[in-house]
């Protein structure tokens, strides 16, 4: 029966081959979209929260024409300020279950209420972890699924003990993860923040254990190169590591773990900022972030349907055109670009991105103008993915790629290619996807 659907696609591919023009219909407007008139002088973090609104934090002084402490959220039509703000660089953010989120960076004051470097926001007020981080910055937050906190930076004590780049919150005090005291910790390349160590991303694993990156060469005294992971008790290498700082990463839907960054090599395999670690061996993601100018990744995100979101300063990934933010499919193994991208201002562009429940995908960085509009100034939205459901590369126009994409999803009986949702493969899918594609984007 699979061989006769497979003729029938085939067949089905042919005609779309031969379709005029006119069926395959461009996006139109959709693409990238302010909020508001933007924000400045830079949006460092941001985070998708639970009611559908959107955090960013950063160097921001000025947003939508008002002054706001360096955070301000957005609720799909305008901004508000939480709790007069921090008073200092925000360079991270996590959302909370239930609502409210965690900022950390460089700030000693969230509200009226002293927080080193670390802050709750629970939707009315802050809360201070304990006597919080010193000295650097806090780079990297993870909420655990045992709800415990982890922050990792360039900080070099926790409550005022010890604790080089990493801590873990219990819910009542700060810990260490390792020996984690001067000789410990991270440690290694240098770095212009107040402390020779630096943590980027954080993330966890299925079975728990926890994954740091950044521009470390030792951690608890270990030679451990850009990444390194937490099994609950030591720190173990992933190989032979990274030969460059990783600065993010993300899992994949088949449980694999996605790193991206300045290195070169991972495990002493050949890959241009992009690899990806499947519990034993490190292989590159197609050819990496190339090109003629210098790349800059500085963010990952995995979407619900299990697409990667890129975000940083390039120009092309995988010999795809994208202006500093690109989309991944790991089922098909294709770059796409979303929308037009940004125009970046100074030397770097998208720092971050985050994507609520409905699939809309917000961004912050420093830039001059998102999908052509001046006014998408630092934070824009693109909620294009969304809209036209017979686009599966994605990128706002419909043609024969994605009907290729389609016989790809379809032979591997992949959810995506469910267009009935009836968690079957048939004609009725077929028949689905072409009404679709007809239909065209908006």
């Amino acid at each position: 029966m699979k061989s006769q659907h497979s003729l029938m696609l085939i067949s089905m591919a042919c005609q779309m081959s031969t379709l005029t023009t006119t069926s395959i219909a461009m996006a139109g407007d959709c693409d990238w979209s302010p909020l508001g008139t933007g924000a400045g002088p830079a949006a460092y973090g941001c985070a998708a929260l639970d009611d559908g609104s959107v955090v960013f934090g950063g160097s921001i002084s000025g947003i939508d024409g008002q002054f706001v402490n360096r955070i301000a959220i957005w609720d799909g039509s305008t901004w508000s300020e939480p709790g007069n703000g921090v008073n200092g660089f925000v360079r991270s953010i996590v959302a909370l279950p239930g609502g409210g989120f965690i900022a950390g960076g460089q700030f000693t004051q969230a509200g009226n209420m002293n927080a080193g470097l670390i802050a709750r926001w629970d939707g009315t007020q802050w809360h201070a972890f304990g006597d919080g981080l010193d000295a650097g910055s806090c780079r990297a937050i993870l909420n655990t699924g045992d709800g415990e906190v982890i922050a990792a930076g360039s900080f070099l004590q926790a409550d005022n003990q010890p604790a080089w780049g990493i801590a873990k919150w219990d819910g009542v005090q700060w810990n260490k993860l390792g020996n984690n005291t001067v000789g410990g910790g991270f440690a290694g390349w240098f770095t212009p923040e107040p402390s020779p160590t630096m943590a980027q991303d954080l993330i966890e694993l299925p079975n728990g254990d926890i994954i740091a990156c950044g521009n470390f060469t030792q951690v608890d005294g270990m030679p451990i190169r850009g990444i390194a992971r937490w099994d609950g008790v030591q720190w173990h290498a992933l190989g032979t590591g990274l030969n460059n700082v990783p600065r993010a990463m993300t899992l994949l839907p088949n449980g694999d773990l996605m790193v991206a960054g300045i290195f070169g090599e991972a495990g002493g395999v050949a890959c241009n900022g992009l690899a990806i670690w499947d519990g034993s061996t490190w292989s590159p993601v197609g050819d990496g972030l190339n090109g003629t100018n210098g790349s800059s990744p500085w963010d990952l995100e995995t979407t619900a349907e299990g697409k990667v979101i890129l975000s940083g300063f390039f120009h092309m990934v995988d010999s795809v055109p994208a202006n500093n933010i690109a989309i991944y499919d790991p089922a098909s193994d294709q770059w796409s670009a979303l929308g037009t991208g940004m125009i970046p201002a100074i030397q770097t562009t998208v720092w971050d991105a985050t994507v609520t429940a409905d699939g809309t995908i917000y961004a912050g960085g420093q830039f001059s103008s998102a999908g052509g509009n001046s006014d998408a100034w630092n934070v824009a939205s693109y909620d294009c993915l969304g809209l036209c459901a017979a686009d599966l590369t994605p990128d706002g126009s419909l043609n024969f790629l994605d009907v290729s994409a389609f016989l790809q999803l379809f032979g591997a009986t992949d959810p995506a290619a469910d267009f009935t949702n009836d968690g079957q493969f048939n004609f009725l899918d077929v028949s689905a996807f072409l009404a679709a594609y007809g239909a065209g984007c908006p």
